[in-house]
């Protein structure tokens, strides 16, 4: 059963004003940032899932060692000196002094070498590092040395990831937690610290400000340079509802939304007191995963079926809330991405994915179980969608409607439809995450339980992979690219239904807004 929190105007109301009562010495005033994102993670270890909400929460407690700058190139970020021997097999990296956790130790070597390995055993682009180590470890308390057995010219760009999972840093004795479990503490070195006293689970995270942080001097750029906390608190508040959500930040009770319908972008007008934006240019590819293990779908002629059948215009026009907001892009790595390319993409043709049908001999007597997330918009549209193309070419749907958390949960289930399996589902990921052979989870092709859920199996694209991972130039990784890409649409590894850009909203009265594919909070500052 799903549980949901209804929320009232008055209840934000309640909650900002409790909020806004200081935990510190009597009649401190202290700011506080007061932040809605689309949906509220209960997970809050990074390593252990995509979500949105936990990543973004992550770059606020924990720190990397690397971060990547809106040219995607990989810039120095716990790392104060690094070196690359002659033959491109020796990494030696030495931390910046002075970092602590926030429980008061001193960042070690070590720490970092554990963390590098919790995250690598469930990230994508880190299990493709992990294939090239032959050793990792702490020569001296500052000094981390990675050894790889052949070249692989992507560490610095796999360390300073900047999608779920992200390769956070924690403490040893907390990254030590099997990547198959949840850590249990949530420390990290970030600018702020979490405040598990206050934690209420999927409806209100605070954070507090780290006074023992050291930024880079460098300006921000994306997920590099100094991450300076200039207001004392973070909340990050379940309001799951769009239309309560910009009612309270026009009235003052939240300061900053993660998404807003286009329909509601009218509302932002001169008296609001509020703005929308495009932070992320790139913005979001919507994606339609089948799961490989169960019928119909472990038959990939049934999956080039509904490659042919479906119409990505459809999806544009609904998946944002506004055309404008939305292109077709049917790019694996997403348009505008350095590996772009239209190689590979079926077109339409609804007569051909019948004719595909009748020769896999599909029992359509049976219903498609589809996993639908009602309560975030543009992810529901897309279900919505896709049920009219499956009804269609004559399968009987049923859509089992949830809370993103509950999805969440629900997606890793192998099993088949009858011990609470499933048959399809949507997402969306950023697209710098899915703009990279490596780092597109996507396209693991290992089956369970190395490949994200839906689980395919082709050697082929695997194979693939490690060529890109090993390619001598960029041209040969663009080349190398664009044939995964058309090997990923012969195998359906999974479907990318349209790319599109979702605007933010926040109150005028904050400056510091930073542009990236994801939500950073830190060097916001209120006027």
């Amino acid at each position: 059963m799903t549980v949901r929190h209804t929320w009232t105007l008055a209840a934000v109301a309640a909650m900002a004003l409790s909020a806004a009562v200081p935990f510190g010495a009597a009649g401190q005033t202290q700011s506080t940032l007061r932040v809605a994102p689309e949906t509220l993670s209960r997970v809050l270890d990074p390593h252990f899932t995509t979500s949105f909400t936990t990543r973004d929460l992550g770059y606020l407690i924990y720190d990397t060692l690397f971060a990547m700058n809106d040219k995607f190139e990989p810039q120095p970020q716990m790392v104060g000196s690094y070196t690359v021997s002659p033959d491109k097999l020796t990494y030696t990296f030495v931390l910046r002094p002075g970092l602590k956790w926030h429980d008061g130790q001193p960042v070690t070597a070590g720490d970092c070498v554990a963390s590098i390995q919790r995250w690598a055993s469930r990230d994508s682009i880190g299990q493709t590092l992990a294939k090239f180590m032959t050793s990792l470890e702490a020569t001296d308390a500052n000094t981390i040395k990675l050894v790889l057995r052949e070249p692989y010219g992507l560490v610095l760009d796999s360390l300073g990831k900047i999608g779920a999972p992200v390769p956070f840093m924690m403490p040893e004795r907390i990254a030590k937690t099997p990547g198959s479990e949840q850590v249990k503490e949530i420390i990290g070195s970030g600018p702020y610290k979490f405040r598990a006293d206050l934690h209420e689970p999927g409806v209100k995270i605070v954070l507090e400000k780290f006074a023992d942080y050291k930024p880079r001097s460098e300006p921000p750029n994306w997920a590099s340079g100094a991450k300076i906390a200039k207001l004392d608190k973070v909340e990050m508040l379940g309001m799951p509802d769009a239309q309560t959500q910009v009612s309270a930040l026009i009235r003052g009770e939240v300061d900053y939304l993660e998404r807003v319908p286009a329909d509601l972008l009218p509302l932002f007008d001169a008296k609001s007191g509020a703005k929308a934006e495009v932070v992320s240019k790139y913005g979001f590819q919507a994606i339609m995963r089948m799961n490989h293990l169960q019928p119909p779908f472990d038959n990939v002629k049934v999956r080039q079926a509904i490659a042919k059948a479906i119409d990505r215009s459809m999806y544009a026009a609904v998946v944002a809330g506004d055309p404008q907001f939305a292109t077709d892009c049917a790019a694996i790595f997403g348009c505008g991405m350095p590996y772009e390319s239209k190689d590979g993409i079926p077109a339409r043709d609804v007569a051909g994915a019948k004719a595909l049908l009748k020769e896999a001999n599909v029992d359509m007597s049976k219903p498609l179980v589809m996993l639908h997330v009602a309560n975030a918009p543009g992810i529901a549209a897309l279900g919505n969608v896709t049920r009219q193309v499956l009804v269609d070419l004559g399968f009987k749907v049923d859509m089992v409607s949830m809370d993103f958390q509950t999805f969440a949960t629900r997606r890793l289930n192998t099993g088949p439809v009858a011990q609470g399996g499933w048959n399809l589902a949507h997402t969306t990921n950023s697209v710098p995450d899915q703009g990279n052979p490596l780092s597109n989870p996507f396209l693991v092709a290992s089956g369970p339980p190395a490949a994200a859920w839906g689980w395919p199996t082709d050697p082929k694209t695997d194979e693939l992979r490690l060529k890109f991972a090993t390619a001598p130039d960029e041209a040969a990784r663009k080349a190398i690219a664009t044939e995964i890409q058309v090997r990923a649409y012969e195998q359906v590894l999974y479907l990318p239904l349209s790319q599109f850009t979702t605007p933010s909203a926040w109150r005028n009265s904050l400056d510091g807004v930073l542009k990236s594919p994801v939500m950073l909070l830190y060097n916001i500052e209120k006027k």
